[in-house]
């Protein structure tokens, strides 16, 4: 929902800043909306419709290829982000990006920590 939010409001505010009425504010919506976000919601109502209708026993062993594929598929993607990285544009730009990304993911990481901690410190298993 919050992906939908934003892409509207941004997509409208820089219509308005550019004074672009070249296309419609629906069509340009749909263009800069992010699709895998449809994507995610078809097979969250996919997969509750399957888990309420389907015989129990069949549905832990379809979970179970679902994990298999969806530890395949972020392989994938992460294979596909390795490849379109460049060592020439990282020497290009410097040691200091590399280091406010370091640096950020550290503070992310501190602040993700002591949020758990603070929120569910006292869980046991």
């Amino acid at each position: 929902m919050v992906a939908v939010l934003l892409t509207m409001y941004f997509t409208v505010k820089t219509q308005r800043e550019t004074g672009d009425t070249s296309a419609s504010t629906l069509i340009t919506l749909w263009r800069s909306f992010p699709k895998f976000v449809l994507g995610f919601l078809i097979a969250s109502v996919v997969a509750t419709i399957f888990a309420s209708n389907a015989d129990p026993t069949f549905a832990a062993s379809a979970i179970g290829v679902a994990n298999e594929l969806r530890t395949w598929f972020l392989i994938l993607a992460f294979v596909s982000i390795g490849l379109e990285f460049s060592f020439g544009s990282l020497k290009e730009a410097g040691w200091k990006p590399v280091l406010v990304f370091a640096a950020a993911t550290v503070v992310n990481l501190a602040v993700g920590l002591l949020l758990a901690v603070l929120l569910w410190g006292s869980f046991t298993f």
